[in-house]
C-alpha cells in the first residue's frame, strides 16, 4: 500500500492506494483513498482512461463539469475531459473498475448511463448506501480496503458475465492499446459491425472506435510523460495517421495540445 501526504500554503492532502485482492484484479484496477482540504477553489482536470470509477464520498458534494454537484457517483467511460472543482474538504474512496467489471457489478448496460456521472446509490440502492456508511466509520485506509476485498467479490458473483464477443473485442483493443482495427475485430468474431457495436456499447459504454481513440491517447500520454520521444514519433508509435491526427484527437480528449501537455497543471488553484 502506498501513502502520500503533503501540504502547501493553501491546503493539504492525503492519498493512499493499493491493488485489490488477487481474485479481483481481472476486473478491479485499484483502490484509492483520499482526504484533502483547500482554502481556495481547487480545479482538477480529469482525463479519460478507458476505465470506470466508483467514487464513495464521506464528505461534501463535488462539482463536476462546472455545473452538476454530486456526492457518491459512478464516472462512466468518457471520450473527453471534464473538470471537477471544490473548496473546503473532500474525503472518500475511489474504486477503479474495468468497463466489463463495472458492467457486471452495476447490472445495467453502460451505454444507458451515458458518458456522465451517475449517483452511485441510484444504481446500487440500499446496499451501496450501507457500504459507504461502513467505509466512513472505519478508522483507516487498510481496514477500508479490506472491507472492499470482502464485499466486492460477493457483489460480482451475483452479476452477469459480459458477452464473450464484447469481452474479446475489449481485450484486443486493450492489448493493442487501441490499434486493432474494427474491421479486424469483425473478421475475428465473424459478426456484423452493427452487432459488435451493440454488444460493445452495452458492456463498455462507448463504441469500439471511440474507445480505441481513448486508449491511443492514453498511450500517447504515457510516452509524453516519459519525455524521450518526439511528438511525430509518438504519433507513429500510437497508430495515428500523422502528427495532425494526434493533435486533433489529443485536444478533443484532454483539452490541450500534446506539446503543452507535459507542462499542463492537472491541478489548478485559483481564486475564481
Amino acid at each position: 500500500m502506498s501513502l502520500i501526504q503533503a501540504e502547501s500554503a493553501t491546503g493539504w492532502w492525503e492519498f493512499s492506494s493499493r491493488p485489490p485482492a488477487a481474485g479481483l484484479r481481472s476486473v478491479v484496477r485499484r483502490y484509492t483513498g483520499y482526504r484533502e482540504h483547500s482554502v481556495v477553489p481547487l480545479r482538477r482536470r480529469e482525463i479519460p482512461t478507458g476505465d470506470v470509477h466508483l467514487i464513495m464520498s464521506f464528505g461534501p458534494r463535488l462539482r463536476v463539469g462546472g455545473l452538476r454537484e454530486v456526492v457518491s457517483f459512478v464516472a462512466t467511460v468518457e471520450e473527453s475531459w471534464a473538470d471537477t472543482e471544490y473548496v473546503g474538504e473532500q474525503h472518500g474512496l475511489q474504486v477503479t473498475f474495468t468497463p466489463l467489471g463495472a458492467s457486471r457489478l452495476l447490472g445495467v448496460p453502460l451505454d444507458e448511463l451515458g458518458t456522465s456521472v451517475v449517483e452511485l446509490t441510484d444504481l446500487l440502492g440500499p446496499p451501496g448506501a450501507l457500504l459507504i456508511e461502513q467505509l466512513a466509520d472505519l478508522p483507516d485506509w487498510p481496514q477500508r480496503f479490506a472491507l472492499l476485498d470482502t464485499v466486492l467479490p460477493m457483489w460480482l458473483a451475483e452479476g452477469k458475465q459480459p458477452a464473450p464477443l464484447a469481452a474479446y473485442a475489449w481485450q484486443r483493443l486493450v492489448a493493442t492499446q487501441g490499434r486493432a482495427s474494427i474491421t479486424s475485430l469483425v473478421e475475428d468474431l465473424g459478426c456484423s459491425r452493427r452487432h459488435l457495436l451493440t454488444q460493445f456499447r452495452t458492456h463498455v459504454g462507448l463504441a469500439p472506435k471511440a474507445y480505441a481513440r481513448v486508449l491511443r491517447c492514453r498511450n500517447a500520454i504515457r510516452l509524453l510523460r516519459a519525455g524521450d520521444w518526439s511528438i511525430a514519433r509518438i504519433a507513429q508509435e500510437c497508430g495515428y495517421f500523422d502528427q495532425s491526427h494526434l493533435n486533433r484527437d489529443f485536444r478533443l480528449i484532454t483539452g490541450v495540445a500534446p506539446a503543452r501537455f507535459p507542462f499542463f497543471q492537472a491541478v489548478v488553484l485559483d481564486d475564481a
